[in-house]
């Protein structure tokens, strides 16, 4: 089972999507405080040591990001000056369901992009330079009886110049045991410990029974029950960070420098909260894992954050829920152009 972990982690990184119906499939989880619970150092320490990544011979895994990005730099220095833009708009979606038998193994993978990117230099010791390009569209990837399809519809533009993608392609090559057998020999079981949700050394401190110092070195962590489903929410925000400010950095100057004084560490702090303020408009992030039965059944990442100056401008989120029902796949797949290479006859010239 955790070969089929770090494959299905391997997939989701090659193809570089991520993404499922009924009830909470697909949707942050949110959560009622009357279900939130106080769990003891025993009962921590069991909950995520016993997590069970290998009771069944394969697992279906669906991952989902969506949001956007926009960033801009401006340098300017004398008669040097640059810009650099980036946009990117995604929904992307990932249904995967991975075996160490083949023939049982489906991926469905479908994004939706919009990406934009301007990049200029003047004053320059090479002279002036200036990109702009973009690529929009949709892509398919699917892998189904053995065979890997493609479906995609794109657009890019550089520098005035456009071109289109469009081809609907299943790969020659079907993937036999032997090759699939192969990837998998390449995945080290021994890597699924070091991508635990909870890093080890908290775990050990739950073991020693320091619960109130994982407690502090995790703040603003709440663990939720709702009928035997556990979920670990962890959330912070920029008023928070602000308010805990000051008590985070008495504790860290008293191992690291015990002689500091009160009145210096709140005008340090006073000073790194006026940075904040100055450098940032927005922030949250929310990190939640959820536990049914010794298996973890959902992971979800929220992250918001805009700058004082909106030169920065992030919201992603990004949802694994494990166990998700596939989805039909296209019914069309006879159709598809047989080729040797993804984009042959499109790319060729």
């Amino acid at each position: 089972m955790k070969k089929i972990i770090l494959f299905l982690v391997g997939l989701f990184v090659t193809f570089g999507l991520a993404a499922c119906n009924s009830s909470n499939i697909g949707e942050f989880p949110t959560f009622n405080e009357k279900d939130a619970v106080e769990l003891s150092a025993s009962e921590m320490v069991a909950l995520f040591e016993n997590i069970d990544y290998s009771s069944v011979d394969s697992e279906s895994v669906r991952m989902s990001i969506k949001g956007y990005f926009h960033t801009i730099d401006e340098y300017t220095e004398g008669s040097y000056s640059s810009y650099n833009e980036v946009k990117l708009d995604i929904d992307a979606v990932l249904y995967a369901l991975v075996s160490e038998q083949v023939n049982e193994s489906k991926l469905f993978a479908e994004a939706t992009i919009d990406f934009y990117s301007k990049d200029e230099e003047t004053g320059s010791y090479w002279g002036n330079y200036s990109n702009e390009m973009s690529l929009v569209g949709d892509a398919g990837v699917y892998f189904y009886n053995q065979y890997m399809y493609m479906n995609v519809n794109m657009t890019a533009v550089e520098d005035g110049e456009e071109e289109s993608a469009v081809f609907k392609q299943r790969m020659r090559q079907q993937v036999t045991q032997a090759m699939w057998d192969e990837a998998f020999s390449m995945a080290d079981p021994d890597a699924i410990d070091e991508i635990m949700p909870i890093p080890q050394e908290y775990l050990d401190m739950l073991q020693n029974g320091d619960l109130d110092e994982i407690m502090d070195a995790i703040p603003n962590l709440k663990v939720y029950k709702n009928g035997n489903t556990y979920s670990i929410v962890f959330s912070v925000n920029k008023q928070g960070i602000l308010d805990s400010m000051l008590d985070v950095a008495v504790a860290v100057m008293a191992e690291v420098d015990p002689e500091m004084s009160l009145a210096d560490i709140t005008e340090m702090v006073n000073e790194a909260k006026t940075e904040m303020n100055r450098v940032v408009d927005e922030l949250s992030f929310d990190f939640v894992i959820s536990i049914t039965e010794n298996k973890i059944t959902k992971l979800a990442i929220s992250l918001v954050f805009l700058s004082e100056e909106e030169d920065i401008d992030i919201d992603m989120t990004l949802i694994i829920d494990i166990n998700a029902e596939l989805p039909k796949f296209p019914t069309d797949f006879e159709s598809y152009e047989i080729v040797d290479e993804p984009g042959q006859g499109v790319f060729d010239n």
